[in-house]
């Protein structure tokens, strides 16, 4: 007979205990949720709006320095682009076509002026009439000079033989030799002797003021003809016009061989090596622009140093037209009406409140953003000060460390709190 297996029964006791825990540790996972769900409700009740992170851009404040700076466009230039002129009336001919590259002191244009040759060559010819009277006179002057020397010469030699003759008859008067007749006689040549000689010396003195005088009245006239003739030579030169600069031709005036009067546009010549950039300036701006105002000029992807080298007096358009100047090295290639862009420096602020520039300025004028804690950023009023192009000054309503969202902020502009979700 087989036995069943009721005698190997054992009866188990239920588990109270551990299902319990199962119990406790279900309730505190729910009272967790709810208080989350709880917090979260709370957050969302506390705030206007819900932002992603991602769909924001979010800047520390530092201290740093800020270069208020305007950016401006302008084209190429020639800072130096002479236009020659003819200095008489003639006939032009053209030694070089427009574009070509000329040297300074190349040959560009010949004026041939028969007029200006012509007064030259009359002038010239007077300048050496003049230097040959001049020539006669020096000669002239010489030998009445000498006739005066000689005449005061002879006078003088004829005093010192009045005097020995006198002293002799005095002697000869004293031991009754001769009449008193004969000795008065002697003292009467004397006496011409002193005249003549004294006559004599200063006739010689006259002639030679006359013989000076006459020399700087004739030195004087040929000095005059020859400022003259140099300048009818100057002019003369000036026919053959010469290029001022290294550079290039950069229009003719005139037809090849036309007739043209004195004082006429020839042509102009653009120098090569003294580019600038002539930018428009909005008027805002022109009370804060200064002669050698530092500026950088791009081109190519390149910066060049650079200051403002000339500001108009007027206004036109409601814009300011002014000139950039290279200070250092120029880009290669460079063309004239080529367009670059520039950075003019007004202003650098060292050590201030700072923000990398975003959408933000433009959103509310600059005059509120939102700062950011936790997952929460809550509007701020703020000014702003110098606006630079990669930085913007904080002048109030922010401190350094803080967050701040710097993207734009407009679609925001009915919220003064945000929640941040991931």
């Amino acid at each position: 007979m087989i036995q069943d297996t009721s005698g190997q029964d054992v009866q188990l006791q239920p588990n109270t205990h551990r299902k319990m825990w199962y119990w406790l540790a279900a309730a505190v996972v729910a009272l967790l949720l709810v208080f989350f769900l709880i917090s979260q409700w709370r957050q969302v009740a506390n705030t206007d709006m819900t932002v992603s992170r991602s769909a924001i851009r979010i800047a520390t404040v530092e201290r740093g320095d800020v270069q208020r700076d305007l950016s401006v466009q302008g084209k190429v230039v020639a800072a130096n682009s002479p236009t020659l002129y003819s200095t008489a009336q003639g006939i032009v001919t053209y030694q070089v076509k427009a574009g070509d590259k000329v040297a300074k002191g190349q040959l560009l244009a010949i004026v041939d002026s028969p007029q200006t040759t012509s007064e030259l060559k009359q002038q010239q010819a007077s300048l050496a009439q003049l230097q040959g009277q001049q020539a006669q006179q020096q000669i002239t002057a010489k030998r009445d000079l000498l006739q005066k020397q000689q005449a005061l010469d002879l006078a003088q030699v004829d005093l010192i033989a009045a005097k020995r003759e006198l002293a002799r008859n005095q002697e000869a008067r004293r031991n009754e030799i001769i009449s008193d007749r004969d000795f008065q006689r002697s003292r009467d040549e004397l006496a011409r002797a002193e005249l003549v000689a004294t006559q004599s010396q200063t006739s010689l003195a006259l002639a030679k003021q006359s013989a000076s005088y006459e020399a700087q009245i004739l030195q004087q006239q040929i000095r005059a003809q020859e400022l003259l003739v140099a300048e009818l030579q100057r002019q003369s030169d000036t026919l053959n016009v010469t290029s001022p600069v290294d550079g290039m031709v950069g229009s003719l005036s005139q037809a090849q061989k036309a007739a043209v009067p004195a004082y006429q546009s020839l042509l102009t010549v653009v120098d090569l090596s003294g580019y600038e950039v002539e930018v428009m300036v909005p008027e805002s701006y022109a009370d804060d622009l200064t002669l050698n105002m530092p500026v950088e000029i791009s081109s190519n992807g390149t910066v060049y140093p650079g200051e403002i080298a000339a500001i108009s007096p007027e206004i036109t358009n409601n814009q300011v037209v002014a000139r950039l100047r290279f200070t250092g090295a120029v880009p290669e290639q460079i063309r004239q009406n080529q367009r670059l862009s520039g950075r003019i420096l007004l202003e650098n602020r060292l050590n201030v409140l700072r923000l990398p520039r975003g959408n933000f300025v433009d959103s509310d004028s600059g005059r509120s953003a939102f700062v950011v804690q936790g997952d929460t950023a809550t509007r701020v009023p703020l000014s702003l000060g110098a606006n630079g192009f990669s930085y913007v000054e904080v002048s109030t309503g922010l401190q350094a460390g803080q967050q701040v969202i710097i993207s734009d902020t407009s679609r925001f502009k009915d919220a003064d709190s945000l929640l941040l979700t991931n």
